[in-house]
């Protein structure tokens, strides 16, 4: 649907495109939290962004183009129905449900941000980036981190028990190898395209280059004591992290990092600017990174990084937190400088990872699952998208089929070259 200021003819264009979304956390079948009927929207304790909140009017529209919904409100009764119809569909689509939901908003693989490989999200068309944060835990933070930190802590014993190391490995170098050097490995061999941290929820980007004289007692300390004080725990962050996006550029796996805003109470806004990584981007010039969400409020730091030619961008999560005509802006600001590196995405998430994220019990939601987000996402993306390229035709800054080059390096082309989806 173009809004006024688009070519009705460019958005057509970007509208029917089958796009390739960079970055997105859809839900295996079954893990789901089933919901209420008495009580089908559970709100959250803290505040969110206006767009973000549950009884944001566009998820009706999302809840009749998916499901068939005929109703303009939300009342109870209606939701509880709305429930039952939703659950109709992915019994009757099965294990192919996960499929369907792509085709529904013409998106022809979408790469999928999770901790695990799962068979009802199949490769072809959700190829898997493995999410690693938990990697910068090999012991608890001292003083302890509420809800994610004790999060990674359990998911690293869980990680590090699966490649067959039943105990915490007694020196760094060990760790490395059999735990970081493992994973990737391992990783790369199941298919993996990519490496994802969401560090700003819990630290800053500001990672250091300790020697590995300086971080190696610090890490015999942390396994004898169980845990780390916070600034000896950075230390030790900070090495693992630089030992571990080396290796992922070695085996040609792409790294997408948080960037900019998020919205959990204990989110450091201010560490999440990717200026903090610039030391990073040049030492480690083998390894492609992606600045996910456009680093807002950091938008012009993140056109600025996009000159390292490691370095891309993307707008998945802007297209929630942000309406089409505020995103357009970000969109332009990349597409002027480097259109080449700009990439679609949704960042389709549902309310049981946005409890994970947050570190309290995740709501249930199922009508505000990541399926009824990528619907609005993606309407959002496109939208964006066709008045930016529509302003920069007008403006005379390019031409219309310039602009058409455009829609298939955003749309498409940039991610499968930056995840090496096509070989």
């Amino acid at each position: 649907m173009a809004l006024i200021g688009a070519d009705t003819g460019l958005q057509r264009e970007i509208d029917n495109i089958w796009g390739i979304d960079d970055h997105a956390h859809p839900m295996p079948l079954g893990l789901e939290l089933p919901g209420d009927p008495a009580a089908p929207i559970q709100p959250y304790d803290f505040e969110l962004p206006k767009r973000m909140r549950p009884y944001n009017p566009e998820y009706l529209d999302a809840w009749a183009a998916l499901w068939g919904y005929e109703h303009r409100d939300f009342e109870t009764a209606h939701l509880g129905d709305l429930i039952a119809a939703k659950n109709k569909v992915m019994e009757t689509r099965g294990t192919g449900y996960n499929s369907w939901v792509l085709d529904q908003v013409k998106i022809d693989r979408m790469v999928n941000i999770n901790i695990n490989l799962h068979d009802t999200l199949p490769s072809d068309r959700f190829p898997w980036c493995a999410h690693v944060e938990w990697t910068l835990y090999p012991f608890a933070c001292e003083p302890a981190h509420t809800g994610p930190s004790r999060m990674l802590t359990a998911a690293a014993t869980r990680k590090r028990e699966a490649l067959g190391v039943a105990e915490a490995p007694p020196t760094l170098e060990r760790f490395i190898d059999e735990v970081i050097l493992a994973y990737l490995a391992d990783s790369k061999a199941r298919g993996a395209v990519g490496i994802k941290y969401n560090t700003p929820y819990s630290r800053g980007l500001d990672f250091s280059d300790p020697t590995y004289e300086e971080v190696a007692p610090l890490y015999a300390a942390g396994v004898a004591r169980g845990a780390l004080e916070a600034a000896e725990h950075k230390a030790v962050q900070d090495y693992i992290f630089r030992k571990t996006v080396l290796e992922a550029g070695r085996l040609h796996l792409a790294v997408q990092m948080h960037t900019g805003y998020g919205v959990q109470p204990q989110f450091r806004i201010r560490g999440s600017n990717p200026l903090l990584m610039e030391d990073v981007f040049r030492q480690a010039s083998g390894t492609r990174f992606m600045l996910l969400h456009g680093s807002w409020p950091f938008t012009r730091e993140a056109v600025a990084l996009m000159g390292f030619p490691n370095v891309y961008n993307d707008f998945s999560c802007a297209d929630i937190y942000h309406y089409p005509r505020a995103l357009s802006d970000q969109i332009r600001q990349a597409l002027e400088w480097f259109p080449e590196k700009l990439m679609y995405g949704t960042d389709a998430y549902s309310d049981w990872a946005f409890g994970m994220l947050s570190g309290i019990p995740s709501k249930a939601n199922p009508l505000h699952g990541w399926e009824e987000k990528l619907w609005i996402i993606d309407r959002t993306g496109r939208q964006a998208l066709g008045l930016a390229l529509s302003g920069m035709v007008a403006d005379g800054v390019i031409s219309f089929k310039e602009a058409e080059t455009y829609v298939s390096w955003v749309m498409r082309d940039t991610v499968s070259r930056f995840h090496k989806l096509d070989g």
